[in-house]
């Protein structure tokens, strides 16, 4: 993988963007096909970084092991990490005074800064008082008295597509006491000369590790009880929330199909099986979701068993693909 300063296209990655001739959207898919439905906010805010920076195949950066937790209605993965030598340095401030501090000092020497907080706190977000989850956005541009931000999760009040300008004072003040230990500032390390490790044993690693973590879904299984036996006021009253989680959840198996269909996994591991296997799973996926979202649209309806029929499809491909997912793996050893 190669890759330059991003200094060489421009003093700052907003200048940088503001030379592109198409805004940046990540609701499409972009040259190398990742969009909100392959990657979290914090990997999109990266891949911007990566670009400018001058990083090519991407899709490796981000494709990491399957895993599977959560309880109750809650079903969740663990947050991906970033592979092929890069990382993130992240700093959690205690104070408004220090977080100010923090941003500037970063901003000031990468030409950029990665956010993250309680987007459940801060008004600019479209999770607002919606969504307790910590959100990344990506910090264009900072002055004296604005912070620009790049995110498809803006409020509208404060967007313009993705691009928000957020007053300083606002920011800070919602700096709750609620904020300190989950929130900060962050870049990206790592650069030039390519990461040495070899693509092909790395990927192998991720997949022994996958087939480790996910040898039986259990914690799909408790999840699909947990939605057969909850009350239906229950299941109604969380809609958005199981909507924001599943998809979530499912976004790690579109990247894994996408990696697939754009030549992205070793070659001798681009076995017909787990791939077709891949397929269906991301297929009902899409599904579970499409029904969640007509329900949210019709609350007043019972959705619940189209749902589970949906979701008990969805566990048995998903063990059909981790069967051959493992059967791929002893062939290798």
């Amino acid at each position: 993988m190669d890759a330059k300063q991003g200094s060489t296209a421009g003093a700052t990655l907003g200048e940088a963007l503001r030379k592109n001739k198409k805004p940046v959207d990540w609701r499409f898919p972009d040259e190398s096909g990742l969009s909100e439905r392959t990657l979290d906010c914090r990997q999109l805010a990266v891949k911007e970084v990566l670009r400018w920076k001058g990083a090519d195949e991407l899709i490796p950066v981000f494709l990491t092991p399957f895993d599977s937790t959560g309880y109750g209605l809650l079903l969740r993965r663990s947050e991906p990490r970033l592979q092929r030598g890069w990382g993130l340095e992240t700093c959690h401030p205690e104070s408004p005074e220090e977080m100010e501090g923090l941003l500037r000092s970063v901003f000031d020497r990468e030409g950029y800064a990665l956010l993250f907080y309680k987007a459940f706190d801060m008004p600019f977000s479209a999770y607002y008082g919606i969504h307790d989850v910590i959100h990344w956005s990506l910090v264009t541009d900072f002055d004296e008295t604005h912070i620009t931000l790049l995110d498809s999760a803006g409020a509208p009040s404060y967007f313009d597509g993705m691009t928000g300008r957020i007053p300083s004072g606002l920011f800070f003040e919602a700096w709750t006491d609620r904020q300190p230990v989950t929130s900060g500032a962050a870049f990206v390390t790592g650069a030039a000369p390519p990461f040495e490790r070899n693509w092909e044993d790395e990927f192998a690693g991720i997949v022994r590790q996958s087939v480790t973590n996910m040898g039986t879904d259990e914690r799909l299984e408790q999840f699909i009880r947990e939605f057969e036996t909850a009350p239906l006021g229950d299941l109604t009253a969380h809609l958005d929330q199981l909507e924001f989680d599943l998809h979530y959840y499912r976004r790690l198996r579109e990247l894994w199909l996408l990696a697939a269909l754009r030549g992205a996994v070793p070659a001798r591991y681009l076995k017909p099986a787990w791939v077709e296997e891949l397929t269906y799973v991301c297929r009902c996926w899409s599904l579970v979701l499409g029904v969640l979202m007509k329900w949210k649209r019709q609350p007043d309806r019972d959705y619940r068993e189209k749902v589970l029929a949906y979701l008990r499809q969805t566990l048995d491909n998903e063990t059909s693909f981790f069967e051959a997912l493992a059967e791929m793996a002893g062939e290798e050893e």
